[in-house]
């Protein structure tokens, strides 16, 4: 089994890596802040203190940071994962980036004999991570599917081989325009019905017995309620407005794709004009 080091502790790398203690060998883990790290230590996984020395001890590196320039510096940057990763090893990037910028480091990893490869995640988040119910999606369909898959399966249950190098990362954009669009009817749904004086559930259940709600927009609807009728702590606030600029993040970066291929996105373009305003809530 491949040693493993998780680049990243946010809400899915910090669970990546008490999943990956709990399933086997425990990972070595580093973070630009030490609170993270001193969080997956307690919980079993093993410190690094650089990108560069992480990588000099493991066969396979996931990266799960939130945005492509965090990417690009976590693996190409100075003092990063590619200064040393041996030839031979592997870099799993599990953020949500361009295709564009899985393909230009991945022919930067390849001058070093290093393989970098694309394996977004779909799911609930953390909690398919802890619950080893994730879906990765693979930007290869061939041998380096095979050699991760004993490694994604420790927190994952579906493996998506996509295509080709990229492919992975396109799908993900893909699947979270359908995820956003959820979340905003819902929310906009639940609300109508709500000021119209609906009771409240009604939205939900109606929606279920039709087949029009998803499972995830369904998973999301006690969070939102939470964040828009109860007492709720500061960082739970500050995980809201990440969590929203990410959405941002991930429609822009769709609509740019779609850009380049000639494709027209409508939706995606309109949310992604006022994507922060869907995780908005009013009391």
């Amino acid at each position: 089994m491949d040693k493993v080091g998780i680049v990243g502790l946010g809400l899915i790398g910090a669970a990546l890596a008490r999943r990956l203690v709990n399933s086997g060998d425990a990972p070595v883990v580093y973070d630009i802040k030490p609170g993270p790290v001193q969080g997956a230590v307690r919980d079993g996984a093993l410190e690094s203190d650089s990108c560069r020395e992480l990588a000099q001890r493991c066969d396979l590196v996931f990266v799960c940071v939130q945005t492509d320039e965090q990417c690009v510096a976590a693996v190409s940057g100075s003092g990063g994962i590619l200064e040393g990763a041996r030839p031979g090893s592997c870099i799993a990037v599990l953020s949500t980036v361009l295709p564009s910028t899985i393909i230009t480091l991945a022919a930067l990893a390849a001058d070093r004999g290093v393989e970098l490869v694309d394996t977004p995640i779909a799911g609930r988040g953390m909690f398919s991570v802890e619950d080893g119910s994730m879906s990765v999606l693979v930007g290869d369909d061939g041998e380096l599917v095979a050699r991760l898959e004993p490694t994604l399966l420790r927190f994952a249950s579906r493996i998506v081989p996509a295509g080709r190098l990229g492919s992975g990362a396109a799908l993900k954009l893909a699947h979270n325009i359908v995820v956003y669009a959820g979340f905003a009817a819902m929310i906009e749904a639940v609300e109508l019905a709500r000021a119209a004086g609906a009771r409240d559930g009604l939205v939900e259940q109606v929606t279920r017995a039709s087949g029009a709600l998803s499972e995830l927009s369904a998973f999301h609807i006690p969070f939102y309620k939470h964040f828009r009728d109860d007492p709720h702590a500061a960082e739970e606030d500050e995980k809201l407005r990440v969590a929203a600029a990410l959405l941002e993040k991930d429609l822009s970066d769709a609509v740019a794709l779609a850009e380049t291929l000639g494709v027209a996105l409508p939706v995606a373009r309109l949310l992604s004009h006022s994507g922060s305003k869907i995780f908005q809530v009013e009391r």
